[in-house]
């Protein structure tokens, strides 16, 4: 292909255009120099302003604002209000990311007259991130009654388990509300590879003696002694350790996604289970004189 030349005029001074182009290149240069600090000290400025409210990481364990221990502060709430000779209480499993679901159960347990407290007896997340946690507990702050729950085996997924602690406190506890006491623990045997400590029976059995005041035995979990994620050679001990007190009058899961109710060793202490939410089912539990009843509630 033929090259053409550009011809210029007799005035042609190559100093001048080669300055002139310099000019140029050094002004766009410039220009684009102060575009990038501009950009760049905005999003410093964002970043100091709006820190606290950036997710760093989808596992982060907590930020600024997550509320802390909630355990004890809804316990602290449940023991200075007024009660009866009746222990009436919401048990409700596997929030898992059902905030619709979640939110309708707040109204229709707040229409309850006379409820003392709502147990969740774990799975309060899917993937075990704070902001999953964090919005189960904005909507169950709206009830008008103390919420106390219980770790799941969905909450240990990533670091999960830090941020339930650092929410919602210890996974093993227990408390004695008029007279009854309420022994909520962990029963996910699979998340801890089934090493034989899960459940603490060493714990389990201490709590579970008889002790002075104490008229009526109530067991919260997770996960069913009879489920495949229970650690299978702790099983019989650990019924027996629930049994083993005549004042137990029942204990409670959640997990299987279904209602359900179990004898083992055919004694008369049922092991219920709960729904998850996503099949919007709870149950009502009451406890009048030594004796528990339930019955399962949908929504």
């Amino acid at each position: 292909m033929p090259v053409r030349v550009a011809h210029v005029g007799p005035n042609f001074d190559e100093n001048s255009v080669i300055g002139l182009l310099s000019n140029r290149v050094i002004f766009r240069i410039v220009k684009a120099t102060m575009k990038l600090y501009i950009y760049i000290s905005l999003i410093f400025l964002l970043g100091i302003s709006g820190c606290d409210n950036l997710e760093y990481s989808p596992n982060q364990a907590f930020d600024k604002n997550t509320p802390t221990d909630l355990n004890n502060k809804n316990l602290d709430k449940l023991f200075a209000a007024p009660a009866d000779d009746t222990i009436r209480f919401v048990v409700a499993g596997d929030t898992q990311r059902q905030y619709k679901n979640t939110r309708d159960l707040v109204n229709t347990v707040n229409k309850i007259p006379n409820i003392d407290m709502l147990l969740l007896a774990g799975d309060i997340s899917e993937f075990g991130l704070l902001e999953e946690m964090e919005q189960i507990n904005e909507l169950l702050e709206k009830l008008t009654i103390p919420y106390i729950t219980v770790v799941g085996n969905h909450d240990f997924v990533g670091n999960g388990d830090q941020v339930f602690k650092r929410m919602f406190g210890k996974l093993n506890f227990s408390f004695v509300y008029h007279g009854t006491k309420f022994i909520c623990h962990n029963t996910n045997s699979r998340e801890f590879k089934f090493n034989g400590r899960v459940p603490d029976l060493n714990w389990l059995t201490e709590e579970f003696l008889p002790e002075p005041g104490v008229d009526n035995y109530v067991a919260i979990a997770h996960i069913l002694p009879l489920s495949w994620d229970f650690d299978v050679s702790l099983t019989e001990q650990y019924i027996n350790v629930i049994n083993g007190n005549p004042k137990t009058r029942a204990a409670f899961y959640a997990h299987d996604h279904s209602y359900s109710i179990h004898y083992p060793h055919n004694q008369n202490i049922p092991y219920v289970v709960t729904n998850a939410m996503i099949n919007r089912e709870f149950l009502l539990v009451e406890i009048i004189n030594g004796t528990l009843s339930y019955k399962n509630i949908k929504y």
